[in-house]
């Protein structure tokens, strides 16, 4: 395995190496989370048996139960790599890279399907999540600092789905800008829609990993309102050709369960 490849420039692999795919120990936190990450490279590519380069989309799908998320520059330095690399067909280059991440990861489950040419229109792009847009609130937005304090909630049970286009997040090592949808769904004590819009805008100054980010925010909500259901996915738009698409909620979830549909951002 390689020192962590962020903030360094870092030469280009010409084949198939594993040991620049850099692995990130899951943190461990007091409620039982359930979900998975999914991952979309935009930019795969390889030879097939006559050196002819393909392309394809990568999408590859593992259960929050990992071991480990796998570092995003680490993980498109390695298909790089593959662009190199002659498979006879796309399932000969999915195994392979099934192979690498199971190793890397130590999940429960791993999906990982290449998407061909032919099948690009096909792919799901919805305008924006399911249930009630917070970014209409007209408020003043004066913390930038994660804080959630700033969460609230109202008399009253309801079943509801709100979203936000506004999250943005840094990444903890080179500081770069990440930039989210969050979609949240719950049933239970209901959530004053202003003190989510601004604990959401809150996180404008805060470094976290996509999925920690998710998690973060699921585990707030639990705390502060006590959901008997909850579920929080975040649609984090491309960054070095990748798209990260974390899910936590509070039921139990497997690989026939995945929703793969992705927002016009992404």
């Amino acid at each position: 395995m390689s020192e962590l490849p962020l903030g360094e420039k870092v030469s280009q692999p010409k084949r198939r190496d594993t040991s620049v795919l850099y692995p990130i120990p899951r943190k461990t936190y007091p409620v039982t989370i359930y979900g998975y990450d999914l991952w979309r490279s935009y930019e795969l590519s390889w030879l097939n048996d006559k050196g002819k380069p393909q392309a394809g989309i990568l999408e590859v799908v593992y259960p929050v139960q990992s071991r480990c998320i796998v570092e995003s520059k680490s993980l498109k330095l390695y298909l790089s790599g593959l662009s190199y690399e002659r498979f006879s067909m796309a399932a000969a280059l999915e195994n392979t890279i099934r192979e690498d991440l199971e190793h890397l990861l130590v999940p429960e489950w791993i999906s990982v399907h290449i998407i061909g040419q032919e099948n690009f229109p096909q792919m799901i792009c919805l305008p924006h999540p399911e249930g009630i847009c917070l970014d209409t609130l007209d408020s003043n937005i004066d913390t930038y600092q994660k804080d959630p304090n700033l969460l609230s909630c109202e008399p009253g049970l309801l079943d509801e789905a709100l979203y936000s286009d506004l999250l943005k997040t840094n990444c903890p090592i080179t500081g770069q800008p990440d930039w989210a949808s969050v979609a949240i769904r719950y049933r239970g004590k209901t959530i004053d829609h202003e003190s989510l819009m601004k604990y959401l805008c809150s996180y404008r100054d805060h470094e976290g990993f996509a999925e920690e980010v998710c998690e973060q925010i699921f585990i707030d909500l639990m705390e502060r309102c006590s959901p008997d259901m909850l579920s929080v996915r975040c649609f984090y738009t491309r960054r070095g050709g990748i798209d990260i698409n974390p899910l936590r909620r509070t039921q139990p979830i497997g690989p026939d369960d995945i929703d793969r549909a992705r927002l016009i951002r992404q």
